[in-house]
């Protein structure tokens, strides 16, 4: 018999998106390791995407992560071939980072992954649902960054 705190709790928004992050992460993790991508590239792929020769502190920024954590990530993505630095011409203390030829095929199979694990999420779901699931926790996030 199940336990009634145990029902109560994985009621909770807290608790759910817990449980949801960790599962989508976890499948995630387990086919961008296929292709030998590690934690943090798969975002910063998809950024380089869209903004390619951009500079580190504009993938830190947009991409959450911390400075330092992306200049470790991109040193890893570069001797995997996946991005390059150049300095800019106008300032050579700036490096800017652009995708190779092997970055933009990785970029191309992490975008699989990412609309495989949508189908598989939204799977039973109308097209209305997956709208309105969408705008929810858009706002969610909304509030939590009115709060810092």
């Amino acid at each position: 018999m199940k336990d009634i705190t145990e029902d109560i709790r994985i009621q909770t928004l807290h608790m759910t998106l817990i449980r949801l992050s960790k599962t989508h992460r976890r499948r995630a993790h387990a086919e961008f390791s296929k292709l030998g991508i590690t934690q943090g590239q798969p975002k910063i792929l998809d950024f380089l995407s869209v903004n390619d020769g951009c500079i580190q502190r504009e993938i830190a920024n947009s991409c959450n992560i911390e400075p330092a954590t992306v200049t470790s990530i991109l040193s890893i993505m570069e001797k995997a071939e996946l991005i390059y630095r150049n300095q800019d011409p106008k300032d050579k203390r700036v490096l800017k980072v652009f995708l190779t030829e092997k970055g933009k095929i990785a970029q191309k199979e992490v975008e699989k992954i990412f609309n495989l694990i949508d189908m598989e999420c939204f799977e039973g779901f109308s097209e209305e649902e997956k709208a309105e699931t969408i705008k929810i926790l858009n706002r969610l996030y909304e509030n939590m960054l009115k709060r810092g």
